[in-house]
């Protein structure tokens, strides 16, 4: 028997796989309830006594010889909290880096550091594009984006745009319109855009599109303000700053 149901256990097992096939089955014997699952070699069971601190729900009776792997709560905890404080100081250094939280407490970075979320993106994926309304902010974590803006003018004809520029002519009141796309910056690692989707709705200043794949850490709008609390009381602190933040281009 490996575990009794309602047992405060601290071990998470696993089944391991050997010369004989190794079962597990759940309450087996009558007596000790009613059969509700098997498991095979690979399966596991117990994680929530380890994480959550519960009683066992079922009990485990071995139906053949079987090894298992075994974690411990207190191994299991040390191991989450390496993974999770490494973690959180990767992305605090990225948060340092940005002038638009330079006035934030350590507690604050660290709580802005544990509400990150990671996204991937593919090669010419658009991040965002200009005009839209901006309620994300952007750290990449690794690849590269080229940020692009358009720019309008009214000249006669056409034509194509030189050095990776894309050129579009329309008519307006027989006015010759014409908009060119032009690249204005390459983000790489570290790099960040749209911190000021945090505190403002200025629509994107920018289209930022995806050279390669790209890794993000991303906080949206709703997320900083829930964390945070008043955003513009935390960014009083420093109005010299505060303003230019509302210059951002991005």
């Amino acid at each position: 028997m490996t575990n009794n149901n309602n047992d405060d256990d601290d071990d998470k097992e696993k089944s391991s796989s050997s010369s004989t096939p190794a079962a597990a089955d759940a309450s087996q014997q009558p007596k000790r309830g009613k059969h509700v699952a098997s498991y095979q070699p690979g399966d596991s069971f117990g994680e929530l006594a380890i994480m959550y601190n519960s009683p066992r729900a079922a009990t485990c009776v071995a139906k053949t010889n079987v090894k298992l792997w075994a974690l411990d709560r207190v191994s299991f905890k040390i191991i989450l909290m390496q993974t999770t404080i490494s973690k959180r100081n990767i992305h605090k250094g990225f948060l340092r880096q940005i002038p638009l939280l330079s006035q934030l407490t350590e507690y604050e970075v660290l709580t802005i550091a544990d509400s990150l979320v990671e996204e991937q993106f593919e090669d010419g994926d658009v991040v965002c594009h200009e005009g839209d309304e901006g309620n994300k902010f952007y750290i990449i974590k690794d690849g590269e984006a080229v940020c692009s803006k358009r720019v309008i003018s009214q000249v006669g004809g056409g034509g194509g745009g030189e050095n990776g520029e894309t050129t579009t002519t329309t008519m307006t009141g027989g006015e010759t319109m014409t908009a060119v796309t032009r690249e204005v910056a390459r983000l790489t690692k570290g790099s960040y855009f749209g911190e000021i989707a945090l505190v403002t709705t200025k629509p994107r200043q920018a289209t930022v599109t995806v050279a390669g794949s790209l890794k993000c850490l991303t906080l949206d709008r709703k997320t900083f303000k829930r964390v945070m609390g008043p955003i513009q009381n935390i960014l009083m602190r420093n109005m010299e700053e505060y303003n230019k933040f509302q210059a951002a281009n991005i």
